[in-house]
Protein backbone atom coordinates (compact mmCIF):
# COMPACT_ATOMS: atom_id res chain seq x y z
CA UNK A 1 0.00 0.00 0.00
CA UNK A 2 2.60 2.63 0.76
CA UNK A 3 4.44 1.81 -2.19
CA UNK A 4 1.31 2.02 -4.33
CA UNK A 5 0.57 5.82 -2.85
CA UNK A 6 3.96 6.67 -3.05
CA UNK A 7 3.70 5.68 -7.11
CA UNK A 8 0.73 8.26 -7.14
CA UNK A 9 2.40 10.87 -5.26
CA UNK A 10 5.13 10.70 -8.06
CA UNK A 11 2.71 10.96 -10.86
CA UNK A 12 0.55 13.66 -9.03
CA UNK A 13 4.54 15.66 -8.53
CA UNK A 14 4.51 15.52 -12.78
CA UNK A 15 0.95 16.51 -13.24
CA UNK A 16 1.30 19.63 -10.78
CA UNK A 17 4.21 20.61 -12.76
CA UNK A 18 2.87 19.93 -16.74
CA UNK A 19 -1.25 20.69 -16.72
CA UNK A 20 -3.33 23.73 -15.41
CA UNK A 21 -6.44 21.44 -14.55
CA UNK A 22 -7.51 17.96 -13.33
CA UNK A 23 -10.94 16.97 -14.39
CA UNK A 24 -12.71 14.47 -12.45
CA UNK A 25 -16.54 12.95 -12.01
CA UNK A 26 -17.39 14.29 -8.59
CA UNK A 27 -16.47 15.57 -5.03
CA UNK A 28 -15.06 12.20 -3.63
CA UNK A 29 -12.42 11.75 -6.58
CA UNK A 30 -11.39 15.94 -6.20
CA UNK A 31 -11.42 14.95 -2.08
CA UNK A 32 -8.63 12.00 -2.84
CA UNK A 33 -6.46 14.08 -5.42
CA UNK A 34 -6.48 16.63 -2.76
CA UNK A 35 -4.91 14.68 -0.43
CA UNK A 36 -2.59 13.17 -2.58
CA UNK A 37 -1.25 16.68 -2.90
CA UNK A 38 -2.49 18.34 -6.15
CA UNK A 39 -2.33 22.65 -6.06
CA UNK A 40 -4.11 22.47 -9.74
CA UNK A 41 -7.56 23.22 -10.34
CA UNK A 42 -9.73 19.90 -9.74
CA UNK A 43 -12.80 20.88 -11.84
CA UNK A 44 -15.46 18.12 -11.29
CA UNK A 45 -18.09 16.98 -14.01
CA UNK A 46 -20.67 14.70 -12.65
CA UNK A 47 -22.61 14.64 -15.81
CA UNK A 48 -22.41 15.57 -19.41
CA UNK A 49 -20.21 18.28 -20.68
CA UNK A 50 -21.99 20.90 -21.51
CA UNK A 51 -20.99 23.88 -23.48
CA UNK A 52 -20.34 26.18 -20.08
CA UNK A 53 -18.57 23.57 -18.53
CA UNK A 54 -16.39 23.49 -21.94
CA UNK A 55 -16.33 27.08 -22.31
CA UNK A 56 -15.44 27.25 -18.50
CA UNK A 57 -12.44 25.53 -18.84
CA UNK A 58 -11.44 27.16 -22.34
CA UNK A 59 -11.27 30.05 -21.00
CA UNK A 60 -8.75 29.45 -18.25
CA UNK A 61 -6.89 26.38 -19.06
CA UNK A 62 -4.71 25.55 -21.77
CA UNK A 63 -3.28 21.77 -20.83
CA UNK A 64 -5.74 19.44 -18.61
CA UNK A 65 -5.50 15.79 -17.62
CA UNK A 66 -8.86 14.11 -17.14
CA UNK A 67 -9.29 11.62 -14.41
CA UNK A 68 -12.60 9.66 -14.61
CA UNK A 69 -13.13 6.18 -13.10
CA UNK A 70 -11.35 3.43 -15.10
CA UNK A 71 -14.62 1.24 -15.73
CA UNK A 72 -16.53 0.94 -19.20
CA UNK A 73 -18.64 4.41 -18.32
CA UNK A 74 -15.49 6.66 -17.46
CA UNK A 75 -13.49 5.51 -20.51
CA UNK A 76 -16.40 6.61 -22.96
CA UNK A 77 -16.92 9.71 -20.68
CA UNK A 78 -13.11 10.64 -21.06
CA UNK A 79 -12.88 9.68 -24.71
CA UNK A 80 -15.99 12.27 -25.52
CA UNK A 81 -15.09 14.94 -23.04
CA UNK A 82 -11.25 14.95 -24.57
CA UNK A 83 -12.65 15.15 -28.31
CA UNK A 84 -15.05 17.84 -27.08
CA UNK A 85 -11.87 20.23 -25.44
CA UNK A 86 -9.08 19.22 -27.99
CA UNK A 87 -11.87 20.63 -30.48
CA UNK A 88 -11.73 23.84 -28.68
CA UNK A 89 -7.69 24.00 -28.43
CA UNK A 90 -7.39 22.28 -24.69
CA UNK A 91 -4.57 19.88 -24.90
CA UNK A 92 -5.42 17.16 -23.24
CA UNK A 93 -2.72 15.03 -21.43
CA UNK A 94 -3.73 11.50 -21.30
CA UNK A 95 -0.55 9.86 -19.77
CA UNK A 96 -1.57 10.70 -16.67
CA UNK A 97 -4.46 9.14 -16.92
CA UNK A 98 -3.27 5.89 -17.89
CA UNK A 99 -0.26 5.74 -15.15
CA UNK A 100 -2.43 6.61 -12.86
CA UNK A 101 -4.85 3.39 -14.05
CA UNK A 102 -2.25 0.98 -13.64
CA UNK A 103 -0.97 2.00 -10.86
CA UNK A 104 -4.65 1.49 -9.52
CA UNK A 105 -5.26 -0.92 -11.91
CA UNK A 106 -2.86 -3.45 -10.33
CA UNK A 107 -4.25 -3.04 -6.68
CA UNK A 108 -7.93 -4.07 -8.31
CA UNK A 109 -9.29 -0.20 -7.74
CA UNK A 110 -10.79 1.36 -10.88
CA UNK A 111 -11.82 5.39 -9.42
CA UNK A 112 -9.88 7.69 -8.06
CA UNK A 113 -11.78 8.06 -4.72
CA UNK A 114 -10.60 4.75 -3.70
CA UNK A 115 -7.42 6.57 -2.76
CA UNK A 116 -8.86 7.41 0.07
CA UNK A 117 -8.81 4.03 1.61
CA UNK A 118 -5.94 3.70 0.91
CA UNK A 119 -4.46 6.44 2.59
CA UNK A 120 -6.87 5.17 5.36
CA UNK A 121 -4.96 1.95 5.27
CA UNK A 122 -1.48 3.90 5.58
CA UNK A 123 -2.81 5.93 8.57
Amino acid sequence: DCETYTELEDVILEINDFVDAIVVEGVRDKAALEGLGVTKEIVTCASKPDTWFVDYLRSRHKRVTILTDYDEAGKKFNKKLTARLEHVGIKVENQYRGRIGRILGLRGMRDIESVNSLKKRLI
